[in-house]
């Protein structure tokens, strides 16, 4: 997972991470007064899953830890992933939504006042020692899916997903993407589109059409061409929150039918 590409293919003007844009844009770029700005660095901003990138939040959390551009760019990358994956720190809830623009306003001040307020420290000294533990017991909770995917269809988002992850580990475009996917899989069969008995278990409320027109319209979320990524930043967060639960609701429906 590239996270300066994910940010750069999901942030928009309206959301707070936007304000660290310039600063993802030139990381790899130093001002020469002869020459102007100019690529000198290759930074790269990759992480195999949300494990890694927890720990990689950890660590730059750590006392000694400075915060050149470099390690900005990391700290704006990784609060805004999880933020959009729909993660939270139990003890600093609004942090990942909201990071500050200088990292150790919340790495050194709010840590450290966190651990003088629960009688964490020495005399009014926070030990080095002390920090390292507190960071290393941050509890990182996701907030539920309002629809439950079980083991069975879970399973079968892992076996269609490009990297194998579980349908709880993607953000939110990404789980859009693969609903709409799931639903081709199930419905594909010998090469052609089968139309399941909705009726059986959908009481009306989704049809053949219904299904098709989903599929349809979550076609930008499939694809990578500018225009998909433009048609994509029009959904509001709310929106694409109710179309993984309406999409959901359809996929358990035709796992029910074609089972």
């Amino acid at each position: 997972m590239d996270l300066k590409e994910f940010y750069f293919q999901n942030i928009k003007e309206s959301e707070y991470h936007y304000r660290f844009l310039e600063s993802v844009k030139k990381v790899n770029y130093t001002y020469n007064i002869f020459y102007g700005e100019e690529e000198t660095q290759n930074y790269q901003f990759e992480i195999y899953d949300v494990e890694e990138a927890i720990t990689k939040f950890k660590e730059l959390c750590q006392p000694d830890v400075e915060f050149s551009g470099e390690n900005k760019c990391w700290f704006y990358l990784i609060t805004y992933y999880l933020h959009m994956l729909g993660y939270e720190i139990k003890e600093f809830p609004r942090i990942l939504a909201r990071p500050p623009v200088d990292p150790t306003d919340f790495t050194y001040r709010d840590i450290r006042n966190r651990i003088i307020a629960l009688g964490g420290d020495d005399n009014g000294t926070v030990r080095y020692a002390t920090r390292r533990t507190f960071v290393a017991d941050l509890t990182f909770e996701q907030k539920s899916c309002n629809i439950e995917v079980n083991d069975s269809i879970n399973q079968k988002f892992i076996e269609i997903s490009t990297r194998q992850a579980s349908f709880n580990s993607m953000h939110i475009d990404e789980k859009i993407a693969e609903i709409a996917n799931l639903i081709e899989n199930l419905l594909k069969q010998d090469g052609k589109f089968i139309t399941p008995e909705y009726e059986d278990v959908c009481c009306g409320f989704i049809d053949d059409t219904i299904v098709k027109n989903y599929r349809k319209k979550m076609q930008c979320f499939r694809h990578c061409t500018d225009e998909a990524i433009e048609e994509r930043k029009t959904y509001s967060e709310e929106q694409k929150n109710f179309l993984v639960d309406y999409g959901l609701t359809m996929v358990k429906a035709i796992h029910e039918l074609v089972k």
